[in-house]
């Protein structure tokens, strides 16, 4: 091609150029955005939803059933010690495999939305880079299933309650917005982490660690009461004590023993949720260039 032909080609080839904006979104603003850009992707987000739960659960031997069967071998081990007096998990008002299996389910509710969230980025790095749907909707496109994980959990556990002859109460129904808080605060951080992770890819694993440390100073598999005024201290002003605790005394017992503490462990539920959004926002446009 003669050089006259090859720059007027190249005139013609259209420029594109990326600028950082301006204007920096402050709190408010990002979750107002963070509503608009959810709901304009709803529709991609259930498809991708179908698309990854379909495809965790096609090519194991027992299938859908396995989501029902996972809780029940999760708590087997801690029964076990239980009933052969390895584990003393104090005294508690419900029977030992109810107490653990609510308490464990509610745990494994934070985690897997902590650890769904901050992996969303990472685990969509191909639509990140070539589409343009929202950041923040491929980041939270996991919790549709954890959705689907929480309702089998409630119908295993109303099996369970069947067993042991115990009814739940009528503050049952509510089970689902008592949990809330503690699915709020596994996103917040996981927004956190979504952005930052992709930066520092071992720090999500890290502080997953590190999170899951916090169990056991936590009523998740024992009443978690110490003769130690330092351990009952953490217990006390651990806001996971009362995101746990809350829900399962009152699915079954229709009371909760703080009421107060849960009130705060929602604030702070609340809190971090909205600084994730607002740090995804902060950070996101330069997560593209590290995926």
């Amino acid at each position: 091609m003669p050089q006259e032909k090859t720059e007027a080609y190249q005139s013609t080839k259209p420029i594109r150029t990326y600028e950082a904006l301006g204007e920096v979104l402050g709190p408010i603003k990002s979750v107002v955005l963070a509503g608009h850009e959810l709901y304009w992707s709803r529709h991609v987000l259930w498809h991708l939803f179908v698309r990854d739960f379909a495809a965790g659960f096609r090519q194991k031997l027992l299938g859908y059933l396995w989501i029902v069967l996972t809780p029940l071998i999760g708590i087997a081990s801690f029964v076990f010690m239980q009933w052969t007096g390895i584990l003393n998990p104090g005294e508690t008002e419900l029977p030992y495999p109810i107490f653990v299996y609510i308490g464990t389910s509610i745990w494994g509710i934070f985690i897997s939305a902590l650890t769904t969230v901050a992996g969303g980025l990472i685990g969509n790095a191909d639509l990140v880079m070539r589409t343009n749907i929202p950041k923040i909707g491929l980041a939270v496109t996991g919790l549709a299933s954890l959705c689907y994980n929480l309702l089998v959990n409630l119908v295993v556990l109303i099996l369970l309650l069947f067993v042991f002859r115990l009814s739940p109460s009528p503050w049952a129904l509510f089970y689902p917005l008592t949990v809330l808080p503690i699915i709020m605060l596994g996103v917040g951080l996981g927004l956190i982490l979504s952005v930052v992770g992709a930066v520092a890819r071992d720090l999500t694993g890290m502080f997953t660690t590190l999170i899951n440390l916090l169990m056991y100073v936590t009523p998740v598999v024992y009443t978690a009461q110490f003769s130690h005024p330092l351990l009952n201290a953490i217990v006390l002003w651990n806001p996971l004590t009362y995101l746990v605790d809350a829900p399962r005394s009152l699915f079954v017992m229709g009371r909760m023993s703080a009421p107060t503490g849960f009130s705060l462990a929602i604030l702070f539920s609340i809190a971090i949720l909205w600084l994730g959004i607002h740090a995804f926002y902060l950070i996101k446009d330069k997560v593209t260039e590290r995926l």
